[in-house]
């Protein structure tokens, strides 16, 4: 129980941000299927266009068409005269049909309402009805589901105007409604509309209009409706083959293109396309122009035709706890990694391979996942999980940088601490060649002596501390570790915990040596000043091997040095104060100096468990500008 305790409090932020996001999920279900269907239009835009069944063909009422209307008044043609003002006559749309028809054309649907009598009176609707009976097989007039609001709000089916239904009593219908989703983008097929139309109007309601024309023209093509199907379209605007209908009204135009049969065997939707006429809706690759009405039905039509279409798996129950628990799963494994980027990069790099693979099936097998909340929960994580490590890991860094500081430079300690992850293997116990340093004060023992006799101990402990300051400051300018402090001696090494060659490290304790000489100096001038007496000091230096490591029990640990060096340097100090030298060295340090250094070979000692050997002391007017 207590482990299951202690599991839970590390991983708090973790369980509270995998809930925060199945509620979040939960309450925002309508908002994640907009994001899902925004990738999946993103995803479609971005594979680019593609081809459109040359069966399916556009006739447009477009700007061109228009503009020539307004100037038709100059033809010969009556018919032609009659089109500077919108509506056009009937005739107008008998004649189009007639030259569809004879061009070659199958079917003929009309995105166009025709919903009252014509202005130009029976006769206008005559002639028109005359071209439908002709080919009432092969036409379907579009009708649409008018929605009102206020006091009188209801809904009511716009059909085809009764005079002219008298007239074609046979005539075909095909509704004109499309189903825009809650941001107002056209995604699902027009023709599924019918679904929820049907549920309020009952069966009066007719098929879409690509579905009428697709039963017009028989044979074994998918006809159902579904609300889980959505458009796969094939471009933008005039992506689909698409003629103006001057080419049909205008009879030299109209020539050219019957010879070209561009229209032999073609499914012909009518409809508007100009800005004017106020039918652009936002939709899959629409860009502010906006995508015509005529143009989504085609786009149906031609998806039906191909057996294509883009099926969405809507988010079952209890989706978000699953993106709940993946977060929560994901966000375990990436945190393994004590550093911020490989914590991001898993997490973001899984929720980039998700969009991925999501975008896939969108662009080449035409399915939907619901996988947007799920990357979009993982890159979150991500985020909180990366700001988490970096947070903890500058934490480590401050703490172990403190810990450092105690014995370690600024600059080692900032390395080490940079690196949290290595210090163990830094710290913990290793063999490793280094130099050692020991400094001492030369009649220490007597001098405390004194200042006591004269209750003057906390003066000397102040003025031990000054020294210590000095000395530490001393070891640290050269990047060296004062390893301990034993009663008045300065125990410090180079070389251990970050490695360097044998002569860097000799180096660099030389320059502290003649640093500590000017430094006791400097300290001796204020003393004597302040009428206390001068100190004098031993350093010594040796070379070889210790092992390094945090060395101490459960309830103390500390980083230290134990070794042959060490022992070499305890030795060496007992023999700079018999020889009056305040720079001492063992033979091995001496070997690594640059030869232009003057030492002074102080001959042969005994040294205790490691025999006989030569020692060597520094001049003391070595400057560090000669190293």
């Amino acid at each position: 129980m207590t482990m299951r305790l202690g599991w839970i409090r590390r991983h708090a932020a973790l369980l509270m941000l995998g809930s925060t996001i199945a509620i979040v999920a939960g309450l925002n279900a309508t908002a994640l299927n907009q994001l899902n269907l925004r990738f999946a239009g993103l995803v479609q835009e971005w594979r680019g266009k593609r081809t459109a069944p040359d069966q399916v063909v556009i006739v447009a009422i477009d700007d061109f068409s228009l503009q020539q209307a307004d100037n038709a008044d100059l033809s010969t043609d009556p018919l032609l005269k009659s089109l500077t003002q919108w509506p056009w006559p009937r005739q107008v749309h008998g004649r189009v049909l007639e030259r569809l028809f004879e061009a070659g054309a199958d079917v003929v649907g009309f995105d166009v309402l025709f919903e009252a009598p014509s202005s130009h009176g029976p006769e206008d609707d005559q002639v028109f009805a005359d071209a439908l009976n002709r080919h009432q097989q092969h036409v379907v007039l579009g009708t649409q589901v008018l929605t009102t609001r206020g006091p009188v709000a209801g809904v009511s089916l716009l059909d085809i105007a009764p005079s002219l239904s008298k007239m074609s009593p046979v005539v075909h219908r095909g509704l004109l409604n499309g189903e825009p989703d809650p941001d107002g983008v056209i995604r699902r097929r027009p023709g599924d509309a019918v679904i929820s139309l049907r549920q309020r109007l009952g069966p009066s309601v007719p098929d879409g209009l690509a579905n009428a024309v697709l039963k017009r023209l028989g044979g074994d093509v998918d006809v159902k409706t579904s609300d889980s199907i959505l458009l796969d379209p094939y471009g933008p605007p005039r992506t689909i083959k698409t003629i103006s209908i001057w080419e049909l009204l205008e009879p030299k135009a109209f020539e050219s293109l019957k010879a070209s049969k561009l229209l032999k065997g073609a499914l012909v939707l009518v409809g508007p396309t100009a800005a004017v006429f106020q039918d652009l809706h936002p939709a899959v690759f629409s860009g502010a122009e906006g995508m015509p009405g005529v143009e989504l039905h085609a786009t149906e039509l031609a998806n039906r035709l191909e057996g294509r279409s883009l099926r969405w798996i809507s988010a079952p129950t209890g989706w978000n706890w699953l993106i709940a628990a993946v977060v929560i799963a994901a966000g375990l494994i990436a945190g393994r990694w004590d550093r911020p980027l490989p914590r991001i990069g898993f997490l973001l790099g899984s929720a980039g391979l998700l969009l991925a693979i999501s975008a896939s099936l969108v662009a080449w097998a035409g399915i939907l996942l619901p996988m947007v909340g799920l990357a979009a929960g993982l890159g979150i994580t991500g985020i909180v999980s990366g700001g988490e490590a970096t947070v903890r890991l500058q934490w480590q860094r401050r703490r172990l940088r403190r810990t450092l500081g105690r014995y370690l430079s600024p600059a080692v300690a900032a390395e080490i601490a940079d690196q949290p992850e290595e210090a163990d293997g830094l710290l913990g116990g290793r063999l490793m060649d280094v130099v050692v340093l020991m400094s001492d004060i030369r009649g220490f023992t007597a001098f405390t002596q004194t200042m006591t006799e004269q209750g003057r101990v906390k003066d000397l402990v102040e003025r031990l501390n000054r020294y210590f300051g000095e000395v530490v400051d001393a070891v640290h300018a050269q990047e060296g570790t004062v390893d301990k402090f034993i009663g008045d001696a300065v125990l410090a090494v180079f070389g251990a915990p970050l490695q360097n060659d044998a002569e860097t490290n000799v180096l660099a304790a030389i320059r502290t040596a003649l640093s500590l000489q000017k430094r006791l100096q400097a300290l001796n001038q204020d003393w004597i000043a302040d009428g206390q007496p001068p100190w004098e000091q031993v350093v010594v230096l040796s070379y070889g091997w210790v092992v390094s490591g945090n060395i101490g029990s459960n309830h103390r640990m500390d980083y230290t040095v134990i070794g042959d060096a060490v022992n070499t340097a305890s030795r060496l100090e007992a023999i700079a104060k018999r020889c009056n030298a305040s720079i001492v060295m063992s033979e091995a340090v001496a070997k690594k100096l640059p030869s232009h250094l003057t030492l002074k070979d102080l001959g042969q000692h005994a040294i205790r468990g490691q025999g006989v050997q030569s020692v060597f002391a520094l001049r003391t007017d070595t400057d560090t500008s000669d190293l």
